[in-house]
């Protein structure tokens, strides 16, 4: 079977990389066939469990769909195309469309679809058995079935100013949780950020069903951690106020690493300067993750990305601007 993720349009790279380093994390072997900015394909022999699964992980994706075919984007080649494709079940159907192209009208493909694909069904527009998908770029057009819509209004609920405790510099809840999934932890793996602040990237990865383990150099922010991972009832944790120096003495192995590096606005470092302050804190990160596994860190500087180079190997970096003035490059490291 073919999958297609619709991608969010959020960030360029990010929202691709989440659903390949998600496939790998809910072992859905995988084999990737295309993307873009718009869509993702990977064949791959997943069961609806473990789609639901995805679908349930995923920060940056609308939709994972079956894959019927993709054509070049003109109307002739979509209809001659979809004439060729019947749907794989029966019931009823609605047909939607997600039009990113200037050169067709979305009432006009659906009607057209319509004609072929509503023969001898029943047309339901609240809750169909097959929702028919056309997702149309500028130059390519794709057609699948629903198999998975992702609901993405809870990371609005659990942004920062609506948790019990707040610090000015927290990240947005779909960032932290794609950086768990590119961190790649499984369910019941144990995931640790040693600069966990208001425990936002905790929250996301004990969401996720992950035992995970917070450290910070400020008591305050261990508190606030505290009150935030209660308040949304995870249990699977443990918190400790220390250096980052002093990470092995509780927590000496783990499965991944996510983290936003301390960048001395609205921080606190101590009075250390931060290039020392990033040296400690990769090698402690190399030194506690497990081999082959995979720490992902946040940046203000993609020069800083080399420190790191010097502890582990990078796999890939990714920007993401947070508003006008400030850019976090969030580095995947592996530990080889």
């Amino acid at each position: 079977m073919k999958l297609l993720f619709e991608l969010s349009k959020e960030h360029a790279t990010l929202p691709c990389a989440e659903v390949l380093a998600t496939l790998n994390a809910e072992h859905m072997n995988s084999t990737f066939i295309s993307s873009n900015e718009d869509v993702l394909i990977v064949e791959t022999k997943p069961q609806d469990a473990a789609i639901q699964r995805l679908a349930e992980r995923l920060a940056f994706t609308f939709m994972i769909d079956e894959l019927l075919f993709s054509c070049p984007a003109t109307v002739d080649d979509i209809i001659k195309n979809a004439e060729k494709h019947p749907l794989p079940r029966e019931g009823s159907i609605a047909i939607r469309c997600k039009n990113r192209s200037t050169h067709i009208r979305s009432e006009q493909l659906i009607d057209q679809l319509g004609d072929i694909y509503t023969k001898k069904r029943h047309v339901n527009l609240t809750n169909p058995d097959n929702e028919l998908r056309a997702v149309v770029s500028e130059n390519t057009a794709y057609l699948g079935v629903k198999k998975a819509g992702i609901e993405t209004s809870h990371f609005q609920q659990r942004r920062g100013h609506l948790r019990p405790f707040l610090s000015p510099i927290t990240l947005h809840p779909k960032i932290a949780r794609a950086l768990v999934n590119l961190s790649q932890v499984k369910k019941q793996q144990t995931l640790l950020d040693p600069f966990c602040g208001t425990g936002g990237i905790l929250l996301e990865a004990g969401l996720l069903g992950a035992y995970t383990v917070g450290s910070d150099i400020e008591q305050k922010m261990i508190d606030g951690s505290q009150k935030n991972l209660d308040y949304y009832h995870l249990k699977n944790y443990r918190l400790y106020c220390a250096d980052i120096g002093d990470i092995a003495r509780y927590a000496p192995s783990v499965d991944a690493v996510a983290t936003d590096f301390p960048y001395a606005r609205s921080t606190t470092t101590k009075g250390e300067q931060l290039t020392r302050l990033y040296n400690r804190a990769f090698e402690a990160i190399s030194q506690v993750l497990k081999k082959n596994g995979y720490a992902v860190v946040g940046l203000s500087n993609e020069n800083i990305r080399s420190i790191g180079e010097q502890y582990l190997s990078v796999i890939a970096t990714f920007p993401v601007k947070s508003h006008r003035s400030l850019t976090r490059y969030f580095v995947v490291y592996q530990r080889r």
